[in-house]
């Protein structure tokens, strides 16, 4: 009796320190908190968090992520400008714990004057068309955003952002080595060149 006891101990232990270790690793995975949550644009349909991973002894990992309607936006360009703000893509670096869409608080945008031939039927259907943030055309609807990865531009209906990804071959720049991502600037600079000359 008392061997089946000890047996059924054994049962009941061997859950219970199951669940006991798969809500420790929740609580560790869940240690990254929201530091700053704010708003964006006049339909409120954007976000910018800063989200924060707290360190023992070590400065805070902090990481900035940018959301259209709720979708965290792919960390594919380098720079990004809605609604007058600025946003750099960051890499970590022994210096700096923050990685992700960083704000440029000192951003002043230039007054754009729309120039140039009228937003055509076509790019409108696309959702895009290549362009410096100074040649933004005639009839590009509010809602579209500036993008830029290395010296590929574009003005970008942001529901489009992955298909214009994945149309220029874009790979997310989180995560990726520095050897990685220079092999992949000299890529983009000769397919972008390539695109130019192509037009």
């Amino acid at each position: 009796m008392r061997e089946s006891g000890e047996r059924a101990m054994r049962t009941v232990r061997l859950p219970t320190l199951l669940v006991l270790a798969a809500t420790g690793l929740v609580v560790l995975a869940g240690c990254a908190t929201v530091r700053t949550r704010d708003t964006l644009g006049p339909e409120r349909d954007w976000e910018y968090l800063i989200r924060v991973q707290p360190r023992v002894g070590a400065e805070d990992l902090e990481t900035g992520e940018l959301r259209y309607r709720g979708r965290a936006v792919p960390t594919v360009f380098s720079e990004l400008i809605l609604f007058g703000q600025r946003y750099e893509y960051r890499y970590r670096t022994e210096r700096d714990t923050f990685q992700g869409y960083h704000r440029d608080e000192e951003f002043e945008p230039a007054e754009i004057t729309e120039s140039g031939p009228e937003l055509t039927r076509r790019d409108r259907n696309r959702g895009w068309y290549l362009a410096e943030f100074d040649e933004r055309r005639p009839g590009t609807p509010s809602g579209w955003i500036w993008v830029r990865r290395e010296n590929l531009s574009a003005y970008l209906d942001p529901r489009e952002i992955r298909e214009f990804a994945d149309y220029y071959g874009l790979v997310e720049l989180a995560g990726r080595t520095r050897a990685e991502r220079d092999r992949r600037s000299n890529v983009q600079f000769t397919f972008s060149v390539h695109q130019s000359v192509g037009r």
